[in-house]
């Protein structure tokens, strides 16, 4: 492909490429002309937005300005199809057109690249496996020709010299926050966006790496992309890079057109003059904010009126084309789901050799308290008859408590670290579900399959202390095998509940909606036949009940009848138990992908 050309000079700090220099990483062919025309969006009954209309072009570098809570995120999300068109109290009026033709949002929300406000990458992972990953999902490529592109992305974003860095997090130190930044651009344009947009990119980034980054997306506009971006207080450099700009105001389009001519808008239709050597971009906001009512109603009518920019009139007036546009750009590339649990899986497994310490913690923690409880039920098990048990209740009563000691340990151990899982990593799925990167059922599978030996050494760790401090007579494997069913059925339980909230906080305040059910209706603390008729059925939902009653006929065996009846505890059932709790594994596992991919079909 030809070498770049720079429209407003060369782009300074390294970020020109060199005469002859080939891109790699894919460009755009096409790209359409995007307008909108009459947009509303209301919420809970308030206008988020006012009969909005405009247009963007190809190869131009758009800011959408705008005092906060003014709607310039909420427009944009509408354009780019992450914005719930109806229900909960939402609506969205007003058409989109592709070309001048009229199109669902929706249709082309693969096409356009979306980077949130958020960077949200993957902690223990580097920005070379970070777009290695992108590019291979997206992109019907081989391995050589991935790694052909991402060396040429990794070189354009000036991301070279941290490319085997972790990203990092607040707690570990890693890339700084313009590299992670560049990071989240590099994983959408992986894809040849037709289309890019941000969502305040640099927003909590100093001056040189905003200034930075603000060229890197002034190069991709001249190399044909359509950049679009939300912007808050930009400085003077990064203001001089744009070539349009969008001014928004409690909902309504105050001015869109060339970043060269506001200053002339503003003379003219509100007597508003920017002072010599003052920042045009702060002026203009400052203004939006401190004017009267009515001088902001003749800015809104002048817009409105097409007194601005004469390429309005092809989403406002006659240049509107009939007919529907069913797609006018590519269809992006889909990995197969092998491929995608091949690299969610390895990710996966990379998290867990790259932050040893959290799982070392966690073994630690298991083994202290599995210590302390097996230590307080010391040497209570041992062989017996039924009618030894039957005459020395006061042996069998702690023997049977630690059986069901070890049951709720897998009920709280579990859950505690699996219902936050969902809510710590919503953004990044969210934000690779949306980009097309996989599916929702190779995501849990892969997340399934790293858990599964990390329970199990769990488990291990548990039975190995009960078995020889208590003294179980029960088969060693067995035990293993359920506290494994129990800690999966459980922690498929938590992911599920997790799922189903947005944040870390909402998802702690469900705990006891998870934990208390499973107790309460589990039998070991009130005679199921004395729970009122209508609230009965909740036994059939507690596992820990299933999981204690295979517990006891693990350790005392079949041959216990009265015992066994004394709690509740039936030898018939123990085939169905164990269907059951292999029942609850599946359906919570299925109903979190359900949840999952419901809650993502719109970030917003």
């Amino acid at each position: 492909m030809a070498s770049p050309r720079h429209k407003g000079g060369d782009l300074e700090d390294g970020l020109e490429m060199s005469p002859g220099h080939g891109l790699h990483f894919p460009l755009p062919e096409r790209v359409p002309s995007l307008g909108w025309r009459g947009i509303n969006f209301t919420a809970g009954g308030r206008k988020i937005l006012k009969d909005c209309s405009g247009i963007i072009h190809p190869g131009e570098f758009t800011a959408v300005m705008g005092p906060s809570g003014s709607g310039k995120t909420t427009l944009m999300n509408i354009l780019s199809g992450r914005q719930n068109p109806s229900g909960g109290g939402l609506k969205v009026d007003g058409t989109v057109t592709l070309d001048g033709r009229i199109t669902a949002p929706s249709k082309f929300r693969d096409s356009v690249a979306y980077v949130m406000q958020e960077d949200a990458l993957v902690s223990t992972s580097t920005p070379r496996e970070v777009l290695e990953f992108a590019a291979t999902l997206k992109l019907d490529k081989s391995r050589h020709e991935v790694k052909t592109i991402v060396n040429d992305m990794l070189e354009y974003l000036r991301l070279s010299t941290c490319q085997n860095t972790m990203v990092g997090n607040q707690l570990t130190r890693g890339i700084s926050g313009g590299e992670r930044k560049r990071t989240s651009i590099g994983m959408e344009l992986i894809t040849q966006p037709s289309m890019l947009f941000l969502d305040e990119p640099l927003t909590g980034l100093d001056s040189y790496a905003a200034v930075t980054t603000s060229r890197v997306l002034k190069g991709l506009a001249e190399h044909g992309v359509t950049v679009l971006m939300t912007v808050h207080q930009p400085s003077s450099e990064v203001f001089e890079l744009f070539d349009r700009v969008m001014l928004i105001n409690e909902g309504e389009i105050v001015y869109h057109g060339p970043r060269t001519s506001l200053e002339d808008y503003f003379v003219s239709h509100a007597d508003l003059r920017c002072p010599p050597h003052y920042n045009l971009g702060d002026f203009a906001l400052y203004k939006l904010q401190t004017q009267p009512p009515e001088v902001i109603s003749r800015l809104v009518d002048a817009y409105k009126a097409g007194m601005v920019d004469a390429d309005a009139k092809c989403v406002t007036g006659d240049g509107m084309k009939n007919g529907v546009v069913k797609a006018t750009m590519n269809t992006p590339y889909r990995a197969g789901l092998h491929k995608q649990f091949h690299m969610l899986a390895a990710r996966e497994f990379r998290a867990v050799v790259r932050d040893p310490d959290v799982f070392i913690v966690r073994y630690i923690v298991v083994m202290c308290t599995n210590l302390l409880s097996a230590s307080i039920f010391h040497d209570s098990g041992r062989p017996g008859s039924e009618l030894f048990w039957l005459t020395n209740m006061r042996l069998f009563q702690p023997y049977f408590s630690a059986v069901v000691i070890m049951c709720l340990t897998q009920l709280f151990g579990p859950a505690q670290t699996a219902i936050i899982r969902y809510p710590e990593q919503r953004m990044v799925f969210l934000r690779e579900y949306t980009s097309g990167m996989y599916s929702a059922i190779p995501y849990v599978i892969s997340k399934s399959m790293i858990e599964l030996p990390l329970a199990l050494f769990e488990c291990f760790l548990q039975i190995v202390v009960f078995y020889w401090i208590v003294g179980l007579q029960g088969n060693f494997m067995f035990w293993l095998l359920l506290l494994w069913l129990l800690h999966l059925v459980s922690s498929s339980l938590a992911q599920l509940m997790g799922a189903t909230t947005s944040t870390v906080n909402r998802a702690m305040q469900l705990m006891p909606l998870l934990f208390m059910p499973q107790i309460v209706f589990s039998g070991l603390f009130i005679n199921l036949e004395r729970i009122p008729v209508w609230l009965r059925w909740g036994q059939y939902v507690s596992y820990l009940k299933y999981g204690v009653n295979l517990g006891y006929f693990i350790e005392f065996g079949f041959d216990k009848p009265t015992l066994a009846g004394i709690n509740s505890i039936y030898a018939n059932l123990v085939g169905l138990d164990m269907g059951i709790l292999l029942a609850m594994l599946i359906i919570f596992r299925i109903f979190t992908i359900v949840v999952l991919r419901r809650k993502a079909r719109f970030v917003h």
